[in-house]
């Protein structure tokens, strides 16, 4: 048996550090401090003393998981691999996991549901993109298909269609053509389908403006024409930018 001879406070605030039969032995924090009855005289035996400290690092361990959670929702897949991560032994990370579940502070398929919200709400991200945010985050196949099901598509169609109008407007010196090729690769990019693809497009009534189109057509001949010696190299370039033929040969023309 080996008796507790003192109990000394450190800086920190609520930890201690418990000296056994005059030497340093370990330190605790005060909830296993008061759990485990320590004060000056204490006997323990080397069994309790193993169950202290195993109950400490338990506590610790618990302690840095509810910091973690502190800024932010986590899996519990995020929650292990940061335990891992500072170094806790397989049985403390169980038993810290099973108490966060107990108190509801680790539950996958509420993360879902909330970032599946934070990512409409916040973001322009479709279906697609939000379930490979989430199968990064580890939360399991089956709950990320169900939440995914359940997104309301009225809400995918105002955020794709939100979206498509803020891109042409940043493609508007492209062609046609070229804006709509862009648009929907855009839109594809962020994880929509390509029903809501095709509705958000078709809800935008885009028409071609043929002023706009020359102008320009315009512009990027003066852009890229010093590049081409050849016409009707130039030509087919421009082409593979969505302008036609015709309008392009007529542009040519009424530069010379």
């Amino acid at each position: 048996m080996s008796k507790v001879t003192k109990i000394q406070a450190q800086k920190r605030k609520g930890r201690y550090n418990v000296f056994l039969d005059d030497e340093y032995a370990f330190p605790v924090g005060e909830s296993t401090l008061i759990e485990f009855r320590l004060m000056k005289g204490t006997e323990l035996d080397d069994a309790q003393v193993t169950l202290i400290k195993n109950r400490e690092n338990t506590n610790k361990a618990y302690g840095d998981a509810v910091n973690y959670l502190s800024y932010e929702l986590r899996t519990e897949k995020e929650m292990k691999d940061y335990l891992y991560k500072k170094e806790y032994n397989t049985p403390i990370i169980m038993d810290v996991m099973d108490k966060l579940r107990k108190l509801h502070y680790l539950n996958d398929e509420a993360y879902a549901q909330s970032f599946i919200n934070t990512q409409l709400r916040l973001s322009a991200n479709g279906p697609r993109t939000i379930e490979q945010k989430m199968f990064k985050k580890g939360v399991p196949d089956d709950i990320i298909k169900q939440k995914i099901s359940e997104i309301d598509q009225d809400i995918l169609l105002d955020n794709a269609t939100e979206f498509a109008e803020k891109q042409m407007r940043k493609t508007n010196h492209a062609s046609f053509k070229q804006q709509l090729i862009k648009l929907r690769q855009s839109l594809y990019s962020k994880g929509f389908s390509g029903d809501i693809v095709s509705q958000a497009i078709d809800s935008l009534d885009l028409e071609k403006d043929e002023d706009e189109e020359q102008e320009n057509l315009r512009k990027m001949i003066d852009k890229v024409s010093h590049r081409y010696a050849n016409t009707s190299k130039l030509i087919t370039y421009l082409m593979g930018k969505g302008f036609s033929y015709d309008a392009i040969k007529q542009a040519l023309q009424d530069d010379d």
